[in-house]
């Protein structure tokens, strides 16, 4: 009876021993709080249902393991993976994820999407962050789906802004005289009463903007300034009642 006790005890001291090695394999492959190690593979998805692209990177540590992770655009973009053209596309072809491959590579486990998240499509969150006090980021995906370019998204905000109208309304009516050519909503009332209506795009940013850039690059350019983040130096577009007003300059 001793001896059975015994043994009993010594299978169940292995098995506590046995335990931590187990983790160790199952962990990631930090360093220093970071995923680290080499770029074996690199699969650009896109959801078909929201556009939104995601990357899929296969990470071999020092000790030959290897862990896949999700990222977004602007993440891999910032790892030196992939690059972004000035519309917010990154390039998936085959040739460019194949120059990822034997990079090495430090990952922010914060920045790794969990499987279950449902990701924002970058440019579209960064829009929706900058421009937070005009546009919700439901809004802006809205029109992309239509066929709107982020870049000329990007404009129509900067415009919006400017103009101080009803936000949304404005944000529509720019997008609708962009597709269309009609720009008679932004008409403005000239001192001796007539009425100067813009004749294309170009005259009608040149007249709103007056001078000042607005444009997706500086938009994408400070997505980690947390006073562009909070909309400090931007205007709060809350003046209903100044339609068309951005052009008498």
């Amino acid at each position: 009876m001793l001896k059975t006790k015994f043994i009993t005890s010594l299978v169940l001291a292995f098995a506590i021993l046995a335990l931590p090695v187990g983790a160790v394999f199952a962990s990631p492959l930090t360093q220093d709080g970071f995923i680290s190690g080499t770029v074996m593979g690199l699969a650009c998805e896109t959801d078909t249902a929201t556009g939104i692209t995601t990357f899929l990177i296969t990470v071999e540590g020092a000790d030959s393991l290897s862990q896949k992770v999700r990222v977004d655009q602007i993440t891999a973009e910032g790892l030196g993976l992939v690059t972004i053209d000035e519309n917010g596309n990154p390039d998936c072809t085959e040739v460019a994820l194949a120059e990822a491959i034997g990079l090495e590579v430090e990952i922010d486990p914060a920045s790794v999407i969990p499987e279950e998240q449902a990701p924002q499509h970058p440019v579209g969150g960064a829009l929706a962050t900058f421009f937070s006090d005009i546009i919700d980021y439901d809004a802006i995906m809205t029109a992309h789906e239509d066929g709107v370019g982020f870049g000329v998204i990007a404009q129509a905000l900067w415009l919006t802004q400017k103009l101080e109208g009803d936000s949304e309304t404005t944000f529509r009516e720019i997008l609708l005289a962009k597709e269309t050519g009609d720009f008679s909503y932004f008409a403005s009332v000239n001192e001796d009463g007539t009425t100067t209506t813009p004749k294309n795009w170009g005259q009608f940013r040149k007249a709103v903007m007056d001078g000042e850039k607005g444009n997706l690059g500086i938009i994408m350019s400070n997505k980690d300034n947390e006073n562009s983040n909070n909309g400090q130096g931007r205007g709060n577009g809350k003046n209903k009642d100044n339609k068309g007003n951005g052009n008498n300059k």
